[in-house]
C-alpha cells in the first residue's frame, strides 16, 4: 500500500474515533487496524475461503503480548477493544470479528466494533455485566443460534459432556461487578442454570489423536476442564500441518500469541486440568452432507 493510501486510511480510522463518535477504540488500536488493512490487502483476505481467512488473520496477531483480564476494567459495561494485548478469549473474538467483515478494501471500525458486540454479548445487546457471554459453552450456544459456528464434536466421535457451571455465582468476590451487586449474582445463577440444562459433547483428550484428521484449519477449539464449576479453561484456533492439528492461541506460558510447537494432543497431554476438546466449525465450512446429519437436528 503506498504512503498516500496509508495516510488516507489512517485518517478514515481516526475520524471515526473522535470524542462523541461512540467508538471505544484507542488511537493505538486504530493504528493496528490500519496495519491490518495493509496485511489484508497483501494476503488478499477477501478472496480466501473462510478457513484460510481465519488462519491468516490469526497469524497477523502472532507475537502479540498475552495479558489476562483485559475486559475486567472498572467502568460501566461496554465493548472494550484491545488489539495490543490478548488473552485466549479476546484473541479468538478479534480474529472472528475481522473474519466477519464484509469488505477488506476499507476496514470499517464501526463494523468491527459491531462484530465484537455480536460475538461477545447475548443477542448482541449490552445491558449489564451478565449480558456478556462469560462461559464458553454459553458462547458456543449463542454462536450456533447466529449460525456463525456449529458444534461438530458429536459428529467427530464426541461423547456427552455435562459441565455443571456455577463458578461465577459461587465466587462473586472474584468478579467486581458481581461483588458490587447481588442482583447480578442472581441473574448469573439463572444463566448458569440454563447452561446446565443443555446437552454438550466433547472429545476426550485420549481420543484427539485418532480424530485429528477430521479437524479443519480455522476450527475453534474449546478445551474442557475438570475445574469444578467451569466448562472450559482455554480456547484457540486449529492450524493443520499435514494430518496433524496444532493450536494457535494466546498463551499465558509463552506470554504471547503462538502456534504450539507440538500437536494438540501432545500439548494437552501433561496438563491435568484439561480433559478434552469441543470443536466449533465456521458454518461456511459445513457441506450440505454434514448439515443433513442427524446431530444437527437434535440429540
Amino acid at each position: 500500500m503506498n504512503n498516500a493510501k496509508h495516510l488516507l486510511l489512517c485518517g478514515f480510522l481516526f475520524c471515526l474515533l473522535l470524542p462523541g463518535q461512540g467508538h471505544p477504540v484507542s488511537k493505538a488500536d486504530s493504528l493496528i487496524l490500519s496495519r491490518f488493512a495493509e496485511y489484508a490487502a497483501q494476503e488478499r483476505l477477501g478472496d480466501l475461503p473462510v478457513d484460510r481467512r481465519i488462519e491468516r488473520i490469526g497469524r497477523f496477531f502472532l507475537g502479540k503480548p498475552y495479558k489476562s483480564g483485559t475486559l475486567n476494567i472498572p467502568q460501566k459495561e461496554m465493548p472494550v477493544i484491545n488489539l495490543r494485548e490478548l488473552d485466549c478469549v479476546t484473541f479468538v473474538e478479534n480474529v472472528l470479528a475481522l473474519a466477519l467483515l464484509d469488505n477488506y478494501d476499507t476496514i470499517s471500525v464501526r463494523d468491527f466494533v459491531k462484530n465484537i458486540v455480536t460475538l461477545r454479548y447475548r443477542e448482541g445487546k449490552i445491558t449489564d455485566y451478565t449480558s456478556r457471554l462469560h462461559y464458553s459453552a454459553d458462547w458456543l450456544y449463542e454462536m450456533g443460534r447466529l449460525h456463525y459456528l456449529s458444534d461438530v464434536t458429536k459428529a467427530l466421535g464426541g461423547t456427552r459432556y455435562s459441565p455443571q457451571v456455577g463458578f461465577m455465582s459461587k465466587h462473586p468476590k472474584k468478579y467486581p461487578p458481581l461483588a458490587a451487586d447481588k442482583q447480578l449474582v442472581n441473574k448469573m445463577r439463572d444463566i448458569e442454570t440454563s447452561i446446565n440444562k443443555r446437552t454438550y459433547y466433547y472429545l476426550p483428550k485420549a481420543k484427539i489423536k485418532t480424530a485429528t484428521h477430521r479437524i479443519h484449519t480455522g476450527d475453534v477449539i474449546l478445551i474442557t476442564t475438570n475445574i469444578q464449576g467451569l466448562d472450559t479453561s482455554h480456547l484457540g484456533i486449529a492450524v493443520k500441518k499435514g494430518r496433524k492439528t496444532y493450536l494457535m492461541h494466546a498463551s499465558s506460558t509463552a506470554g504471547k500469541v503462538v502456534i504450539t510447537s507440538e500437536p494438540l494432543e501432545a500439548y494437552m497431554a501433561d496438563i491435568a486440568s484439561q480433559t478434552g476438546i469441543i470443536i466449533a466449525r465456521p458454518n461456511l465450512l459445513l457441506s450440505e452432507e454434514w448439515l443433513e446429519m442427524p446431530c444437527w437436528h437434535g440429540n
